[in-house]
C-alpha cells in the first residue's frame, strides 16, 4: 500500500476534513503546514468547526473543568496564590455502557499577580470565560490558548477620592454565542454609586442607575448598551447560558430572573414561580434538560 504525501492531498479535501476534527487534533495539524495553520485560525473555519461540533448529536464525550488554588504563606507573612487547572474527559462506551475517564493537568499561563484568583464565570461551546485578577479572559482549555479582553469602557480604574465622587463596581457578567452575528459576546453589568461622607461604607452610599456594556469578538472592543433595572438590585448570581440568552438570578424588592438576548442585546425580567412553600427562598439557577431551573431552600 502506498502512502499519500502531504503535497498530494487536494486543498478542497483538506478544507472538508479538518473542520470535522477535535480541537486537540487541530492543534497538532497547525504545526504541520503553514497554510493549514492559517486556515484553522480563520474566522470562517472556526464557524464551520463550531457548527459541526454543535450539530454532532452522536458525541458521547463530556469534559469537566476543575479550577483549584493553593495559598503559600511565607515567614514574613506575605502570601502568594497558585492556581491549578485540570480537565476530566468522560466518554461512554455505547456498546457496553461503561464510563471511561482520564484526567489531564492544564498549564495555562494566565496573567496573574501574587494575590489574584481565577474564577470561571461562564462557558459556551468549549470556550470558557474567566476573570484573572482584574482581567477578563476567553480561554480554550483544550488548546491552552487564551485571549485577554480590553479594558472596560465603564469601570473606573481605581476607587474615587473625596466626597460625592462616582464609584463603579462590577456586578454581573454573562458570556455566550450570538447565532445571528456568528460571534461570541461578553456582557457586563456595572453598579454605580456615590458616597455622602468620608466613611465610604455600603450604608453611606447613594445608589445610581446601573450601566451595562457588551464586548464582541469581531470588534474586539466594549460599547455601552441600555439597561433598566432597579438601583436596589443588589444580587446577581453566576450566569447561565442557553440558546442565545444569558440568565442571572437577581433580587431587588422581589426575586426574579434577569435575562439578556445576545442577538438583540436587550435585557428582560422574568418572574419566578409564586407557588412555593412559605419559609423557602430562591438561591440560584441552573441548567436542567435544556431548560432553566431554580433551586430554593428553607431559611
Amino acid at each position: 500500500m502506498s502512502l499519500v504525501r502531504e503535497s498530494e492531498i487536494p486543498e478542497d479535501r483538506v478544507v472538508e476534513i479538518l473542520p470535522r476534527l477535535s480541537p486537540k487534533s487541530l492543534l497538532r495539524f497547525k504545526c504541520i503546514r503553514k497554510s493549514w495553520c492559517t486556515l484553522i485560525n480563520s474566522p470562517s473555519f472556526v464557524a464551520k468547526q463550531l457548527s459541526n461540533s454543535v450539530d454532532n448529536k452522536f458525541s458521547s464525550s463530556t469534559c469537566i473543568l476543575l479550577n483549584r488554588s493553593q495559598t503559600h504563606v511565607f515567614p514574613d507573612n506575605s502570601w502568594k496564590q497558585e492556581v491549578f487547572w485540570s480537565m476530566i474527559n468522560l466518554s461512554l462506551d455505547s456498546d457496553e455502557h461503561n464510563l471511561h475517564y482520564d484526567v489531564e493537568d492544564l498549564n495555562i499561563p494566565f496573567p496573574l499577580e501574587d494575590h489574584d484568583y481565577v474564577l470561571i464565570l461562564g462557558y459556551c461551546n468549549g470556550i470558557v470565560c474567566v476573570t484573572a485578577g482584574k482581567n477578563i479572559l476567553l480561554c480554550n482549555p483544550t488548546t491552552r490558548e487564551f485571549m485577554r479582553l480590553p479594558s472596560s469602557c465603564l469601570l473606573l480604574p481605581s476607587r474615587p477620592k473625596g466626597k460625592f465622587e462616582l464609584e463603579t463596581v462590577f456586578r454581573a457578567l454573562g458570556f455566550g454565542y450570538d447565532c445571528k452575528a456568528k460571534e461570541y459576546k461578553v456582557v457586563q453589568i456595572i453598579e454605580n454609586s456615590e458616597y455622602s461622607d468620608d466613611e465610604r461604607t455600603y450604608y453611606h452610599r447613594i445608589p445610581l442607575p446601573h450601566t451595562a456594556e457588551v464586548y464582541t469578538t469581531a470588534a474586539n472592543s466594549w460599547r455601552e448598551i441600555k439597561i433598566d433595572i432597579s438601583t436596589k438590585t443588589y444580587s446577581c448570581s453566576c450566569q447561565v447560558y442557553l440558546k442565545g440568552f444569558c440568565y442571572w438570578y437577581a433580587t431587588d424588592a422581589e426575586e426574579y430572573i434577569l435575562s439578556f438576548d445576545l442577538g438583540d442585546e436587550i435585557f428582560h425580567r422574568i418572574q419566578l414561580p409564586s407557588r412555593r412553600e412559605s419559609g423557602f427562598k430562591f438561591y440560584y439557577i441552573f441548567l436542567c434538560n435544556e431548560s432553566i431551573a431554580s433551586f430554593c431552600s428553607c431559611y
